[in-house]
């Protein structure tokens, strides 16, 4: 394929368009299928209790976001071409230009995170939900799903290693120092009570751990509570995942700004 006879592709691409619908969809089924509502007679339907509809929708939501973040752009062409892969943002099949690939990403993210906010303003006819915990799960998800993106396309051989890390591994890692705190001779006066300088620096490791953990920090701020019991604060973990996204949209723009630079001119 001639890369220089490119043709931008249409805003928002038609494989972007299929599975940002998909999302959608699935989404609205799981809420109709928890809540037994619209007449489904599918097996467990309405079994789960309404408290958690919030959490399950969140979850599938972040899971999705996370899934689908390497397939909403195709591969690079010297993937297709057979050549191994190299760090960089690679010119692809109508998003050549980082602006064009960063406008794609934002609005997945936005999408994603309305969809989210929909489905979590009609569970909050029947639940506790606040407006604020429905804008903060709206936002958090669109930050994450932007940052799943952008690694995607950064870093496609180490993404799932980097998803892992993020998702699974921060909270599990808290867990188990947790763990280990409660049976040694520190933790015998429990994890809230104890006061020594150890637990508190412990404590306030795991708060952020469990705050900057895309899942934990979305239940976290649809319940108020973090899972540690410690409350939920959005300045911090926001903060830090804008700064995040910050980085990888200039590292985009600066891969893509030199790879452009290295196409030589089209022929008139």
């Amino acid at each position: 394929m001639d890369v220089h006879n490119v043709v931008p592709a249409r805003f928002p691409p038609l494989r972007m368009t299929v599975l940002l619908a998909a999302t959608a969809l699935l989404e609205a089924l799981v809420a109709c299928w928890a809540l037994g509502a619209g007449g489904f007679k599918l097996p467990l339907a309405g079994l789960l209790p309404v408290d958690i509809l919030p959490q399950v929708l969140g979850g599938l939501a972040l899971a999705l976001a996370v899934f689908l973040a390497p397939f909403f752009f195709p591969p690079p062409l010297n993937c297709t071409a057979g050549v191994p892969p190299v760090d960089t943002v690679s010119l692809r099949e109508g998003a050549v230009e980082g602006p064009l690939l960063l406008g794609h990403a934002a609005f997945a993210a936005v999408w994603q995170a309305a969809a989210l906010g929909f489905a979590l303003l009609v569970l909050s006819r029947l639940t506790l939900l606040t407006s604020a915990s429905i804008l903060q799960a709206g936002v958090w998800l669109a930050l994450c799903a932007l940052a799943s993106i952008l690694l995607a396309q950064l870093c496609s051989r180490a993404f799932a290693g980097c998803m892992f890390i993020w998702i699974v591994a921060l909270p599990v890692s808290g867990y188990f120092l947790a763990e280990l705190f409660l049976s040694g001779p520190g933790g015998a006066s429990g994890w809230s009570q104890a006061s020594s300088l150890q637990a508190a620096a412990l404590r306030s490791l795991m708060h952020w751990l469990l705050s900057l953990s895309p899942g934990t920090a979305l239940s976290g701020l649809l319940t108020g509570v973090l899972a540690d019991g410690s409350a939920w604060s959005w300045r911090g973990p926001f903060l830090l995942l804008c700064i995040l996204n910050a980085l990888l949209a200039w590292r985009v723009l600066r891969l893509a700004r030199r790879d452009s630079a290295s196409i030589p001119p089209r022929d008139v």
